[in-house]
């Protein structure tokens, strides 16, 4: 669709499916378009209630309301709940009667899904799909062979398509995700934290700490985060909280015995408890997982490791505060779970650095 060509949609369904992190860098898309149509009914296509071990659904970072009118599960991958699944979901579309979709799919799409998704809205009876010829323009294609060039950040990727569809004047260049956090998330965030530290969030310097990843090829070493921190805690006497899912407690706990201080909020909160709890604390350090993206729309500055899996720059959240480390090496953009060179991209990464940039920004002021 040429830009501008929009003309009031009443019924929109916007289609994003991904987890913490894919979602988090969205919001601003989300928001803009909520903004472009207030009057409109925006329910958004996810895979809201798919329940994967280990995977956390990307309505559970929603606010609770204002961007959408309703949620919509999808089956992904799409077979996983078999023909008569998809064909549910495709009668419950019909009788929606949404007359535009906007294609907010991350850029590594292929082209063959792309040409499968347009089929299936086809058969849902949606007239217009918008941000689809964008998408198909700007592909990035994973596994890649590097050297990989350095890309816009995947948030600001999707303003720029918007800007495309609304005009320049309606939608930001970049815009950092805002988790729109309530009162009564703060509170019970601060009363968790009260209850953990002893005291006050504000009164003590709290380090978020994410040393897990849903994918093995994204963690640094064990022993790595057990240094800078340990290194924080005697240096600048922080009081260190891993964050995560359930499955990160148990490397939590062990890290916990190993500094002899901190605390363990990996499975002890919801998503948006944990990104309330994140937003006291003076520093996020860990991985480049959902949990740093949490750590980063919550506004606290971020250091964070990066497998060179990816292109750079495209994970990477706004924000002149964070610091992030990424080392090209010869099988960059593997776009892998399973790391089949020894973690040679992390390895590189030593703790030495990363601790040097963590005391620069504790020694800074936050704005």
């Amino acid at each position: 669709m040429a830009a501008g060509s929009i003309d009031g949609p009443r019924r929109i369904l916007v289609f994003r499916i991904g987890h913490l992190g894919d979602t988090i860098v969205a919001l601003p898309a989300f928001k803009a378009i909520r903004e472009h149509f207030p009057d409109s009914h925006i329910a958004f296509l996810c895979n809201a209630s798919e329940g994967e071990e280990r995977k956390v659904p990307a309505t559970s970072v929603l606010p609770g309301e204002g961007l959408f009118d309703e949620l919509i599960g999808y089956p992904v991958p799409p077979g996983s709940r078999g023909i008569p699944g998809v064909l549910r979901l495709i009668r419950r579309l019909r009788r929606s009667r949404f007359d535009t979709v906007f294609y907010l799919m991350t850029r590594n799409r292929t082209a063959s899904r792309i040409a499968r998704d347009r089929k299936f809205f086809g058969l849902c009876g949606v007239d217009r799909i918008v941000l689809d010829e964008f998408l198909s323009k700007n592909l990035l294609e994973l596994p890649a062979t590097g050297p990989l060039r350095q890309v816009d950040y995947e948030g600001g990727f999707l303003l720029q398509g918007l800007r495309e569809e609304f005009g320049s004047g309606a939608v930001p260049e970049i815009a950092s995700p805002d988790l729109e956090l309530t009162q009564a998330e703060k509170d019970k965030a601060s009363k968790w934290l009260s209850d953990e530290t002893g005291a006050l969030p504000g009164i003590r310097k709290l380090l978020g700490v994410g040393p897990g990843s849903k994918w093995d090829s994204k963690i640094w070493p064990e022993e790595r985060f057990r240094s800078v921190v340990g290194a924080l805690v005697d240096a600048k006497g922080v009081f260190p909280i891993v964050f995560g899912g359930p499955e990160d407690r148990e490397k939590g706990e062990r890290l916990v015995r190993d500094w002899g201080t901190g605390s363990v909020a990996a499975g002890s909160l919801n998503v948006r408890e944990a990104g309330a709890a994140l937003s006291f604390c003076d520093l996020y350090f860990g991985n480049d997982t959902g949990t740093m993206h949490l750590a980063a729309a919550a506004g606290v500055p971020c250091v964070a490791v990066f497998a060179a899996i990816d292109f750079p720059g495209r994970w990477e959240p706004p924000g002149a505060d964070h610091r992030f480390f990424r080392v090209s090496v010869p099988c960059e953009g593997c776009h892998t779970p399973d790391c089949f060179n020894d973690h040679l991209c992390l390895a590189s990464v030593s703790a030495e650095e990363v601790l040097g940039a963590c005391l620069e920004v504790i020694d800074g002021d936050r704005n």
